[in-house]
């Protein structure tokens, strides 16, 4: 049988873990979003703070969501309410971990990320909130094996250009970091290969102008790994089950 756990426990626990206070004080979505009003003895996990998730998590039995990405006033618009009401009418309490966990050291999205890809970390860039979202590091093989590691690893196709001879120092960031900015920080360290989620046009066009080579893995199935590893820390800390919810059909 698994235990119960109080609410206040497991807040305090992630808040320390990923030193969710000081990355509230700049972003409000770190930390305890919508308290549900009942201890908690089922974990779910998701991405996004979709419907889907919403749904799938009180479908599982759960009383918290950890999530990524919380309910944004400036995304969602009025869903945003819709979906803090289906939570309070469902008895789950809402737990975000943004910017916190993109910048968590050993443990954050692109860390997790990078170990999937056979990336063994050498150091962090791209400052985020006070802390830092991307990692690089060396990657054995060649481009086309990475990519094909690549794709298997997140469950997608994932958009692959290649705009250079060398392979070997890969500079990762989970999720939307498709600025030209961060393609040339992870240059400047030496990287001939940069993957992230998503890109623009002028993400590509600026990669192939620089000879990186580019990987866009989508930004839903980059930062997955990450939300999936994190709750798995905190139900194997209070022994309490735990379910992750996919969007589906999966999100680019």
């Amino acid at each position: 049988m698994h235990p119960t756990v109080a609410l206040a426990d497991i807040v305090a626990y992630l808040d320390e873990l990923l030193d969710a206070p000081r990355y509230a004080s700049e972003e409000d979505s770190n930390g305890l979003l919508l308290d549900g009003g009942q201890a908690v003895f089922r974990l779910a996990a998701a991405v996004n703070t979709s419907f889907a998730a919403i749904r799938g998590a009180a479908a599982a039995g759960a009383q918290l969501l950890l999530v990524h990405h919380a309910a944004w006033p400036f995304i969602d618009l009025q869903l945003r309410e819709e979906k803090l009401a289906a939570l309070r009418t469902s008895g789950i309490s809402l737990y975000g971990a943004h910017a916190s966990l993109d910048c968590a050291p050993q443990f954050g999205n692109s860390w997790v990320l990078a170990r999937q890809l056979g990336v063994a970390v050498e150091g962090t860039f791209l400052e985020y909130h006070g802390g830092h979202a991307g990692v690089f590091g060396r990657a054995e093989g060649t481009f086309e094996r990475f990519v094909g590691r690549a794709s298997q690893a997140l469950g997608v196709d994932v958009e692959a250009w290649r705009n250079s001879d060398s392979f070997g120092r890969v500079g990762v960031v989970a999720g939307g970091a498709g600025e030209t900015s961060a393609v040339d920080e992870a240059r400047r360290l030496g990287c001939d290969t940069y993957l992230t989620g998503e890109g623009s046009m002028f993400t590509r066009l600026f990669a192939r102008e620089t000879g990186m080579n580019l990987v866009l893995g989508t930004h839903w199935a980059t930062e997955a790994p990450g939300i999936k590893a994190l709750a798995q820390r905190v139900a194997e800390h209070f022994r309490l089950p735990w379910s992750f919810v996919p969007e589906e059909p999966p999100l680019p």
